[in-house]
């Protein structure tokens, strides 16, 4: 297991939390094998191994994370020799239902972002982040891994590493080019070197975490009087579906995103179309279950 944990690290490039994730879920399926003797090559194992998920009442999107776990570690350990085939294969896994993305309106937007926060250097940073995190639409792990380096501010972008270590630029606005600004001045890094330091300190001066991000958007979300339980995620989402009701281009947004596919992208032009439907029923006199003259 560690071998293929190293190897989707170093070979296949999956991001940290990608892999503790996958440490996780072998961990639990290695002890609830251990617990009953059962062999790891076995396509029973991996069925008695569902249904014990089952039973416990995960989700469909969980049960198919771990079972797409043990897959592809199995996967890797025939390519090794150490198995002779793939016990998941043959097995169906149950599909996850895709969610509608959930997303901000724009007095939400404001809300979060111009509602006064102090001068201090950590809230010129929060707000920053928020605006960044908007008008980008990168991820929160990407932006918690920008450099000095990384930002053209003359060019108002960004060069982001993201999944599979894709390497992208992404444009910025103008207020979070403002914003960052104001920030590097504030923390004495005006103009700001061309090196790998990081965009964005903590208190102690060390690169901000992810999860440190997560937790100032809860504490910036309860000062805004806004639901804490929105994610940097949400923003991101955000950010897609706007773009895509002002009219941007489906391809031009996936190109943002960083999405290899644009199956992924067009998730989005469900969220578009069901408003569009609802402007429609409430708007057009002949939308009504009774009609009308127009």
């Amino acid at each position: 297991m560690e071998k293929y944990l190293r190897y989707l690290s170093d070979v296949q490039g999956a991001p940290p939390n990608t892999v503790s994730a996958y440490r996780r879920d072998l961990t639990e399926y290695r002890q609830y094998l251990s617990g009953r003797e059962m062999a790891p090559d076995s396509p029973a194992s991996v069925r008695s191994y569902m249904g014990f998920l089952f039973r416990r009442g995960l989700t469909r999107s969980s049960m198919a994370r771990k079972i797409s776990a043990v897959r592809s570690c199995s996967r890797y350990m025939v390519r090794e020799g150490l198995i002779s085939f793939n016990p998941c294969d043959g097995i169906p896994v149950p599909r996850a239902g895709r969610k509608t993305p959930r997303f901000l309106n724009l007095d939400e937007v404001n809300a979060l972002l111009e509602t006064p926060a102090g001068r201090r250097p950590i809230d010129l940073r929060d707000l920053t982040l928020w605006e960044i995190l908007y008008t980008s639409g990168i991820r929160v792990s990407e932006l918690a891994g920008l450099s000095l380096s990384d930002w053209n501010h003359e060019g108002r972008t960004v060069r982001v590493m993201g999944k599979g270590s894709r390497e992208r630029v992404v444009p910025l606005g103008r207020q979070a080019v403002e914003r960052m600004e104001t920030y590097l001045r504030a923390t004495d890094r005006w103009p700001p070197a061309r090196d790998r330091s990081p965009v964005f300190l903590s208190t102690r001066g060390t690169r901000l975490t992810v999860r440190s991000i997560q937790k100032r958007l809860e504490k910036r979300l309860r000062a805004c009087g806004l639901n804490n339980r929105i994610s940097p995620h949400v923003l991101r989402h955000t950010f897609a579906t706007h773009l895509l009701d002002s009219g941007a281009d489906i391809r031009s947004i996936q190109e943002m995103l960083g999405h290899v596919s644009l199956e992924t992208t067009q998730r989005y032009t469900h969220v578009t179309l069901e408003r569009l439907l609802d402007v429609y029923d409430k708007s057009h006199p002949r939308a009504s279950a009774k009609g009308g003259k127009a």
